[in-house]
């Protein structure tokens, strides 16, 4: 997911900045792990404010669950929504980017027909009005999902809920999908089942705020109606304390306060069906840059759960003097750069292969990880996170298809047509289809001149953005560097899905919204098949890539559990170079000594406040 979506989580954006702490994306919008303990020792102490600190550009502004793209974040998602309504299913076992059974709204789901039938039966929750969690909960959701899917950030053209031809209530917490196919049960459950949200019917499906509660979600018509009525009181950052709607929730947590500036309070939902929060209230704080959260934390008076930005590292042992333990953090996620195909000047030279192979050759990972993010990172090679180490990571990725190589960029440039001028600007001289030549659609005197935008707030992330363009530059590659808050650049990226390209929304040609953290978070598709990302028409397909073969890969891997198959999609996109793989910043975490709970650090980023206490 996102956050990247993403979704991140994503989303994803879902997200992405520097040492992103405990938030998720993905998409990709993606879970927890259960921390340390759900039992204090006995020198614990109920209550205290735990303070929780944002990451820069990177705040909550979108309470409806439902997000589009442009929202499809972990500071929306995993930070926020899904502590007020729960996902269905909850991610994140320890360090493993697996289903929490205990932590889920439903128990596991079976699977009948060959794989073309998913039965899910709710556990018995209530709403904080003491009204059940019903399934005609969960169907509300897939009403106004399948009448509103294009506004949805994980949303794949024939992925959920296309795949579904009918959804049944055949219980009070008994919900079954029909399928037009047989599917994987991993992957139907990891990557479309994942994506579930329980949401109250009895109190949002309506078309205005004074208006009658219905059934109007039944009907497509009616379902836009409420989906677009939810949605503008979801944009309207002014009334979510006083809203009624954002009143009655199933999750751990209610909104308490709320600024527009990204700062929230969360209280305990003493309604809450599972295991009550032991903290009185948790407060997430927006930060400007990292620089200002770091010297907040030393300064005695920081948050309770911080981070140590890459920068820092050296100054470590000072936030232990200042009260405070640390561990890393490396999480289910990729980090990238999209290319826009449908910028009309950029677009046709990264459609040639060899451009986009000779941009990555000159893409330095290790010597950045090791430079210039003090060694806290890790490479992205293709789309299956290096780490934490897993069964989906294939030879291909874990060597590197491109290793760092200004030589064999020159050469793949040149021997395309280009006429090469380090320091300066190549320019297309041999224009056509043929071997040799530039390549359809790139017009001679084609200038290799590219704009990045770059997200702002992170020193180690401008440095590597800096490092890529001077690197760039010595074959040629003239690229400028623009910064913008992480929300801005994920925003203006997301911008040109669906537009003309010549439309002003498709005038960005590179968009680093990573700039040294993470640019995708594997929620709500842990299982990392890539269909937002990479598949035609994917809602989180920002650049708008499209590859047949890739797209007929990605459904194989929705239909078979072998890891051939798996490894075939994964090995080809790599090589294919879709986006500028870069890398990724493990978060180091830091939080008061006396503040527990926080351990294991979940690999998908989601947090479970309601477990963290205090001791004496």
């Amino acid at each position: 997911m996102r956050t990247r979506h993403t979704p991140l989580g994503r989303m994803a954006l879902v997200v992405a900045a520097a040492a992103l702490l405990l938030s998720a994306c993905g998409g990709g919008k993606a879970a927890t792990s259960k921390s340390s303990s759900s039992s204090a020792p006995a020198a614990h102490r109920a209550g205290g404010t735990v303070t929780f600190a944002e990451t820069p550009g990177n705040k909550p502004d979108y309470i409806f669950p439902l997000e589009s793209s442009a929202y499809y974040t972990g500071a929306n998602s995993e930070d926020f929504s899904y502590l007020f309504w729960l996902p269905v299913y909850w991610f994140g076992q320890g360090t493993q980017p697996v289903i929490n059974k205990s932590l889920s709204l439903a128990y596991l789901p079976t699977y009948s027909d060959h794989g073309r039938v998913a039965t899910v039966r709710l556990k018995p929750y209530k709403w904080s009005d003491g009204k059940p969690v019903t399934a005609k909960d969960v169907l509300f959701w897939m009403q106004l999902l399948k009448a509103e899917r294009a506004n949805w950030g994980a949303y794949v053209p024939g992925g959920f809920p296309d795949n579904v031809v009918s959804t049944q209530v055949t219980g009070p917490r008994t919900i079954v999908f029909h399928l037009n196919n047989s599917y994987s049960s991993l992957w139907f459950t990891y990557n479309e089942l994942s994506q579930l949200v329980a949401i109250p019917q009895h109190v949002w499906d309506r078309t205005s705020l004074h208006g009658p509660v219905g059934n109007y979600a039944a009907t497509t018509k009616g379902a836009k109606a409420v989906y677009n009525f939810l949605n503008a009181q979801s944009k309207d950052l002014s009334s979510y304390t006083t809203n009624p709607l954002w009143k009655v929730v199933d999750g751990p947590f209610k909104l308490a306060s709320f600024s527009s500036t990204g700062q929230a309070t969360l209280v305990p939902n003493p309604a809450y069906s599972g295991k009550h929060a032991i903290i009185s209230k948790l407060v997430e704080l927006p930060y400007t840059s990292n620089a200002s959260e770091f010297n907040s934390l030393l300064s005695g008076h920081g948050p309770n759960v911080g981070y140590l930005p890459p920068e820092d590292l050296s100054a470590a042992s000072r936030l232990t003097s200042s009260g405070y333990d640390m561990a890393k953090q490396e999480t289910w996620s990729i980090s990238f750069i999209p290319l826009n195909f449908r910028n009309p000047t950029a677009g046709p030279i990264f459609d040639q292969l060899y451009v986009r192979q000779a941009l990555q050759y000159l893409i330095n990972q290790p010597d950045y990880i090791k430079r210039l993010m003090h060694g806290a990172g890790w490479p992205t090679y293709g789309p299956v996170p290096t780490e934490p180490p897993t069964r989906y990571i294939s030879s291909v990725e874990k060597t590197n298809p491109f290793p760092y190589n200004p030589k064999k960029a020159v050469a793949l440039l040149r021997g395309h047509g280009w006429a090469i001028h380090p320091g300066g600007t190549d320019v297309c001289v041999r224009p056509g289809r043929a071997n040799g030549d530039c390549g359809p659609g790139v017009p001679a005197g084609a200038r290799m001149s590219f704009k990045m935008l770059v997200a702002a707030g992170s020193a180690s992330g401008d440095a590597v953005a800096q490092a890529m363009r001077s690197s760039w530059s010595s074959a040629g590659i003239d690229v400028t560097i623009s910064e913008a808050p992480s929300n801005t650049v994920f925003s203006t990226a997301t911008g040109c899905l669906g537009q003309a390209p010549s439309s002003s929304a498709c005038s960005w040609q590179m968009a680093d919204d990573a700039a040294g953290g993470i640019s995708w978070f594997y929620s709500d598709d842990y299982l990392p098949t890539g269909g937002e990302l990479f598949a035609k028409g994917g809602t989180s397909n920002e650049g708008q890539y499209s590859n047949p073969r890739i797209n007929a890969e990605i459904t194989a891997t929705h239909r078979s559990s072998s890891l051939a198959v798996f490894y075939r999609y994964e090995n080809d996109l790599a090589r294919q170079v879709p986006v500028l793989w870069i890398p990724s910043t493990a978060g180091i975490v830091a939080w008061s000594k006396n503040l527990h709970g926080i351990l294991p650090l979940s690999s998908v980023y989601s947090i479970t406040p309601w477990m963290w206490y205090y001791t004496r």
